[in-house]
């Protein structure tokens, strides 16, 4: 399994899905956990804030903490020899200790209740690196005089000073159920790590107050567990679970490997959060962003396989090759992150894992080769000098301006997260039309406002930049509220008068708007444009001087194909879309593939769902309009015995709606024809999901009885001049 689906059995056994904002939880890490993007990565920690309130309301408490440890990598690890991400890191270990409790028992036993140790488990997991600033400064300093110097022990270093302030409990922390008031977080943590593990209290103490004059090592762990306590607890009664977790945090990196003599392992017996954090922290390897210059040498896993049973951990880390090609040499090298896994028995990167830890299951791992073909979502535009946070609540206020409504604050976690992935989608809609945005003064050509088409003819579509992004953006909205659960309906409009009752719309998740842009009202396709004309000023405004800039050579060049097919067909389902999606991922990867469909019910709906499971555009080119197609639709499918009730419908209509365009094109006489001739003349490529059997459109008499049907479209193909290389032929049975 992938860790996605690992982490995806948490939430089935143990979790309360009645709770909206818990499933924005759930659908956030679902969406990290297949992409590993940074910004994906912050609508987890946006959700988890947001609902746990961590450290004061919401995110805000949260907020500093999290993005300084982001800009702090960013803009230092380059400056280090070895440096990777932290940020992101940490997300994945959060899921990986989710996927780990619902696969084993003796995790649910020591944890026992699912919904205490969501809560403690990711105060655990996504804050234990924030305090790498503190080492990233102290190695800069480091790596700059080894540079200059050599490595000698003379060498100046970074201390820090000011540290009794830093390190002061406030007026006083007491431990639930202790008597002992703690006045120096350092006593606290060693009265913490203690209690756990039998250590001597001096021994721990004293470790604990060199970690800020350190000369050699600057442990990012233990500033983790200070600031973490600023945050949460400063005077008062702190309670045990909190203190296991900023123990936790303080023990991960170099306490139990290099600073304790005579450590014990860590275990579900004597530190349970302690323990999953070191384990979860050493196995998560793979997807990190290399900062640091040595790092970037030797990629690690690009992903990896798990399988996690009851007592079994076993992991598949996948790289895309084992060896590195050294550019200019003709020659490779063994990855160094390989030979750590591939010996056979038990392997360096598992022994010292069992140096620290003593697992509650058996640990075993190995490394394939296996091509990258994850996308990257990676793009131009300098998402760095964006602040996700900033820009989602300008773009609610831009909006709010003109409409009304709540402000950012105010909204359900939902609605906010709607808005932070509108921000989040900027980059990826400016690549559409070869642009990208940046804090740099350029050689490329400053776009100062996006042009719109005067026609409507779909060959002018390219040059309309406004009416373009308009389309893409409504296609995010609808998959967005797809995701989320939402579906196509108008029960919440009064039927007198078409006032609209919110509440009941956000409660039922039901929307008329799930439809295809083509068939919004103007008003609505009116805030499309808005927020797309808006894009260039808050831009500009977040700060950096950004610009938006369009590239001199276009991306990926377009490429549509016409899909047809039986409308009554059988046989295999899975493996005819396992088919149709091979002959669409083959084309991916070398352009912008553009699907293009009837959207009759069989072949036709099928191909429509592997295209949007592949993230491919779709369009439409409907016989009839559209309330009337879907109509038309059902009442064959009746006629013809096929299945078409309320539940068919729905999906019919969802899929429509994640159609950039939806054109229809008449044929008063034969239906499909003229559909079918449309979408062939438009296109480059055909796939037809055909059992083979040539039914001629003419009988022998030389009358048209047969337009539109599979092999007709076939032989029209022909004749426009496809090859057969053209024509992917994908075969199955019909009725």
């Amino acid at each position: 399994m992938n860790l996605a689906e690992g982490c995806g059995k948490f939430f089935e056994k143990f979790y309360d899905f009645t709770d909206r904002d818990k499933n924005c939880l759930v659908r956030t890490l679902d969406l990290f956990c297949k992409s590993g993007k940074k910004e994906d990565a912050f609508s987890v920690y946006f959700s988890f804030c947001e609902i746990y309130n961590l450290l004061g309301k919401g995110y805000s408490g949260a907020r500093k903490l999290l993005e300084l440890l982001a800009d702090h990598e960013y803009h230092s690890g380059g400056l280090l020899e070895k440096h990777r991400d932290h940020y992101s890191h940490s997300v994945y270990v959060f899921a990986l200790g989710l996927a780990f409790f619902a696969a084993d028992e003796n995790l649910q036993k020591t944890f026992k209740d699912p919904s205490e140790f969501i809560y403690f488990w990711g105060l655990t997991s996504l804050f234990h690196d924030i305090g790498y600033p503190f080492q990233l400064a102290h190695e800069q300093i480091k790596n700059y005089t080894e540079d200059l110097f050599g490595e000698r022990s003379d060498n100046p270093h970074v201390a820090y000073a000011n540290t009794d302030s830093f390190l002061h409990a406030g007026k006083g922390c007491r431990i639930e159920g202790e008597e002992e008031v703690f006045y120096d977080i350092n006593d606290l943590l060693a009265f913490g790590v203690c209690k756990r593990t039998g250590y001597d209290f001096s021994t721990v103490k004293e470790i604990f107050s060199r970690k800020v004059s350190a000369s050699k090592f600057m442990d990012h762990a233990y500033f983790s567990a200070v600031l973490l306590f600023k945050q949460i607890e400063e005077s008062g009664t702190i309670s045990r679970s909190k203190l296991d977790v900023l123990t936790a945090i303080a023990m991960h990196n170099s306490f139990n490997k290099y600073d304790i003599p005579g450590a014990v392992r860590l275990s579900l017996r004597n530190h349970p959060y302690a323990y999953l954090l070191m384990l979860c922290d050493e196995v998560q390897n793979w997807d990190r962003t290399a900062f640091g210059h040595t790092s970037k040498k030797d990629p690690l896993a690009w992903d990896i396989d798990l399988k996690l049973e009851q007592g079994i951990i076993y992991i598949t880390y996948i790289f895309h090759s084992f060896n590195i090609e050294i550019p200019g040499r003709n020659t490779t090298r063994q990855n160094r992150n390989v030979a750590k896994l591939l010996p056979e028995g038990q392997p360096e990167f598992v022994s010292e894992i069992l140096r620290y830890v003593d697992p509650h299951a058996e640990i075993g791992v190995k490394a394939v080769e296996k091509p990258k073909d994850k996308k990257l979502h990676k793009y131009t535009s300098a998402d760095n000098f964006v602040n996700i946070y900033n820009f989602a609540k300008v773009i609610h206020n831009s909006y709010r301006e003109i409409y009304g409504g709540e402000t950012f604050e105010e909204l359900d976690l939902e609605f906010k997260l709607s808005n932070i992935e509108q921000a989040k989608s900027y980059s990826y809609k400016l690549e559409l039309i070869n642009c990208f945005y940046s804090d740099r003064e350029l050689d490329y050509p400053v776009l100062k406002e996006f042009t719109s088409g005067t026609g409507e003819e779909e060959l002018r579509e390219q040059k309309d930049d406004l009416g373009f992004l308009a389309r893409e953006e409504h296609l995010r909205w609808v998959r967005e509220k797809l995701q989320a659960g939402w579906r196509y309906g108008t029960s919440y409009i009064d039927p007198e008068n078409g006032t609209e009752d919110r509440k009941k719309r956000n409660l039922l998740k039901e929307h008329r708007d799930i439809v295809p842009y083509d068939v919004l009202s103007e008003t609505e396709r009116q805030k499309d444009e808005l927020m797309i004309k808006n894009m260039i000023p808050l831009l500009y405004e977040q700060g950096n001087c950004i610009r938006i800039y369009r590239y001199r050579h276009g991306r990926k060049p377009d490429l549509e194909i016409a899909t047809i097919g039986h409308r009554l067909m059988r046989g295999d389902r899975e493996e005819i879309k396992r088919q149709v999606k091979d002959i669409l991922a083959r084309y991916q990867k070398e352009y912008r593939v553009i699907v293009r469909s009837k959207f009759a019910y069989g072949a036709d709906l099928l191909i429509a769902e592997c295209a949007i499971e592949l993230g491919i555009t779709l369009k439409a080119v409907l016989p009839l309009d559209y309330e009337e197609h879907i109509a038309a639709m059902k009442k064959e499918a009746k006629e013809n015995g096929i299945e078409f009730g309320e539940e068919e419908e729905l999906k019919m209509r969802h899929l429509l709606a994640q159609t950039v365009r939806c054109t229809t094109v008449r044929d008063p006489k034969y239906f499909l024809a003229e559909a079918n001739k449309y979408m062939v003349n438009k296109c480059k490529k055909l796939i037809a999901i055909w059992d083979g059997i040539e039914t001629l459109a003419k009988d022998s008499a030389g009358r048209i009885f047969n337009p539109g049907g599979t092999y007709h479209c076939i032989q029209i193909a022909k004749t426009r001049g496809f090859s057969e290389d053209d024509i992917h032929i994908v075969p199955c049975e019909r009725y």
